[in-house]
């Protein structure tokens, strides 16, 4: 008896060692998940791909100034992400930026951030630092309403809406997913006619993605964002990123 025993117990050792090896092949995805897969591929053409035409067409086509059409836009991302019962607004809003976090922004901007200056200083030379130095009024109402305003709508909608949302999409392809968020980042900003503004947004975008993905902090991405924002505005290339109070 207790021979056989030992020899069972030798051969369950054995499974288990052998186990991993005899793994099955994956089963293909249920018609469900493949069915929801594709409405969500649908759903992102739309609200990524279709809605920055829109926004084009409603901006010169009809002369509805830009503030005025992304209000409605932001608030149904709003919407619908308070809708969605596998979201928390709590742990986006309470999900905090470590020192580490704080590290790395800091110095990816100390090399990416004179890179800019440079670059301002030989494109737009006559405009470079002319924003701050006669018209500071504006220019600090500038640097207080973009964080504040334009970048905290700009990270719901752009990382934390599409993270969420399109994650079954992405699960064995992060890359891809930043990648990708980076690339409908750029051409959401077709509305300002301009193909240097579509390659800052691209690079932007690539680090935005990036950071929300490798830290999924919010607080992370609006430093980040701001960072360069405030920057981008101060040099003088804010007129890659204008359309105009009343798009003229």
């Amino acid at each position: 008896m207790i021979q056989l025993g030992q020899a069972r117990g030798k051969m369950a050792g054995a499974d288990k060692r052998i186990s991993p090896e005899l793994k099955m092949p994956e089963e293909p995805l249920p018609p469900a998940t493949i069915k929801k897969r594709l409405w969500l591929v649908i759903e992102m053409i739309i609200l990524f791909g279709f809605t920055p035409i829109l926004v084009y067409a409603l901006l010169y086509e009809y002369k509805i100034p830009l503030f005025q059409i992304l209000p409605p836009v932001f608030l149904a991302f709003i919407v619908f992400l308070t809708l969605d019962r596998s979201f928390s607004w709590k742990k986006l809003l309470l999900t905090g930026i470590s020192f580490k976090q704080i590290i790395s922004i800091l110095t990816i901007f100390a090399i990416a951030g004179p890179g800019l200056v440079i670059f301002a200083q030989n494109d737009v030379p006559r405009r470079f630092l002319a924003f701050p130095r006669y018209a500071y009024d504006i220019w600090i109402m500038v640097m207080i309403l973009y964080p504040l305003v334009s970048v905290t709508t700009q990270e719901i909608m752009y990382r934390v809406f599409f993270f969420h949302r399109y994650k079954p999409l992405f699960e064995r392809d992060p890359q891809g997913a930043i990648v990708l968020n980076a690339v409908l980042f750029s051409f959401s900003h077709i509305v300002f006619q301009n193909v240097t503004t579509l390659i800052i947004s691209l690079l932007g975008g690539l680090l935005f993605a990036w950071r929300y993905q490798s830290s999924k902090s919010y607080w992370a991405l609006v430093i980040e964002h701001s960072l360069y924002g405030n920057l981008i505005f101060t040099v003088g290339l804010g007129k890659y990123f204008f359309t105009g109070v009343s798009n003229f």
